[in-house]
């Protein structure tokens, strides 16, 4: 048996989203310290990893151990139209073998969703070091994303000790977009050795539309011809980060 509540329910519905590109049905463990997903995409090129900690709600039972299996669409279907403010409280109603869930703002709405069989393969947190790692405001990563996309279907991630450069070619033309360590827009910025990565861009599009949502900052770490990571900060300590497998060249 376990019970939470989320003060504002748009909170957690940018979170499904996020989770949603990549899964459609979400496995969650629910432990008495907190709550988190780790999940590959069906092609097994992308992987979502989401943590939240049990301080983050403002309300946590969980006595033991639980796994939670929903269909990710059917949840934002009943989240759709939610608003900022309202709260959300998750339950287990184990006898129906539903998901419950209750809408609190102007008025209370009840929902319940039924629970999937959870796959038994636990995934590994990727064991990757990476030679370039970059803060950045959540926006501009996203807006460069964009105007690449408009050209071409993949990125390409070059560093070196003075920058950071998205690149894209395609028939139509080609983009380049640098972010200078002391730009602006960057917060942080450490590049041990140069590196460069291609990337497909529709999954990048997702994931940082997705992130950005729940988030203002982000942070890229990459080598060379390694998958790339992104972080985005979740309020109270929570997680969400996404990796995504490198195209050869």
């Amino acid at each position: 048996m376990f019970k939470i509540v989320i003060p504002d329910s748009k909170t957690w519905k940018n979170l499904m989203n996020a989770i949603s590109t990549l899964i459609e049905e979400a496995s969650f463990d629910v432990t008495p310290e907190g709550m988190k997903l780790r999940a590959m995409d069906p092609s097994h090129v992308a992987m979502v990893d989401f943590e939240y900690p049990k301080t983050a709600f403002q309300e946590y039972e969980c006595p033991e151990p639980t796994k939670l299996c929903v269909n990710i669409g059917d949840m934002l279907k009943l989240l759709k139209r939610v608003e900022a403010g309202e709260s959300l409280e998750l339950s287990l109603d184990k006898a129906a073998g539903r998901l419950s869930m209750k809408i609190s703002g102007k008025y209370t709405r009840r929902f319940s969703l039924p629970l999937l069989q959870p796959s038994t393969t636990e995934i590994p947190t990727p064991k990757i070091s990476f030679d370039a790692r970059v803060k950045l405001d959540a926006d501009s990563l996203s807006d460069a994303i964009a105007d690449i996309a408009t050209v071409s279907e993949q990125v390409k991630f070059e560093a070196n000790p003075e920058k950071l450069t998205l690149s894209g070619v395609g028939e139509t033309g080609n983009v380049t977009i640098d972010f200078e360590k002391d730009s602006s827009s960057v917060i942080e910025f450490q590049v041990q050795q140069e590196s460069k990565a291609l990337y497909g861009i529709s999954f990048l599009e997702d994931m940082i539309k997705a992130g950005k949502a729940s988030s203002k900052i982000s942070t890229i770490e990459f080598s060379t011809d390694k998958p790339v990571k992104i972080d985005f900060e979740l309020p109270l300590q929570g997680k969400l980060t996404y990796y995504l497998a490198p195209r050869i060249e």
